[in-house]
């Protein structure tokens, strides 16, 4: 395994272990703060390099969030089966498992910043490209009605490492969000959906001239979490 490769299987441990911790230890359980943990549906549509290659699929997922004052952290995992679009165009099918984790901090109104970390690993490992990379950005959180919340973000993807090599510039890789929660039952349960995109603007050479090699993907998760 390259160097530069992450571990998604070990994260999505850690991660799982850091969600169940948070929402059943007493020492946490301090005012203003809430924790909430649940399944999520997924589903996604993948691109690399041309419409040739082009994937859709389904999967599950679980979301963990921890709100504590100014500060809130989502923990997402999610693991789709993508198959191609075209069965005839050579193509297999593969699994995609994420990871995805955000931290933020308020700063005024509706506005947070935002910093975490995405880690995607394909499997088969060279029928797409496994990616990891810094994600920093800001969030926007508005109240619909009584119970009913919705998000806007926005960032950029740092540092991004590929399976299969490739650079991208710094400002060469985005991604944008939209999330929505409803609150029912004094906030104890609530249905979460959103929905992200990505696209790494990745280039590929071997010492010669720099070929575009850009990877994208849309990717929805619904579900509903227990609140703490």
């Amino acid at each position: 395994m390259r160097a530069e490769r992450w571990n998604v299987g070990t994260m999505e441990w850690l991660t799982v272990l850091v969600a169940v911790v948070l929402s059943i230890s007493p020492s946490v359980q301090l005012s203003a703060q809430h924790v909430s943990i649940g399944p999520q549906v997924a589903f996604g549509d993948y691109r690399e390099v041309s419409s040739d290659l082009h994937y859709r699929g389904g999967g599950i997922g679980a979301k963990a969030t921890l709100e504590w004052k100014k500060l809130s952290a989502d923990i997402v995992l999610s693991k789709v089966k993508y198959k191609p679009t075209d069965a005839q165009n050579g193509t297999s099918q593969f699994n995609a498992s994420e990871v995805d984790v955000r931290v933020r901090y308020w700063i005024t109104g509706p506005v947070s910043a935002e910093v975490g970390f995405l880690n995607r690993k394909a499997d088969p490992e060279f029928e797409a490209q496994s990616v990891g990379a810094i994600t920093m950005g800001a969030r926007m959180a508005y109240l619909l009605g009584p119970g009913v919340h919705m998000s806007l973000n926005g960032g950029l993807l740092f540092g991004a490492k590929y399976s299969g090599g490739g650079t991208t510039s710094g400002l060469g890789a985005m991604q944008l969000g939209l999330g929505l929660i409803v609150d029912a039952l004094k906030s104890r349960v609530r249905v979460t959906g959103d929905y992200g995109f990505q696209r790494f603007s990745r280039k590929t050479g071997d010492g010669g001239a720099a070929l575009d090699a850009p990877i994208q993907q849309s990717l929805g998760r619904i579900g509903f979490a227990i609140g703490f």
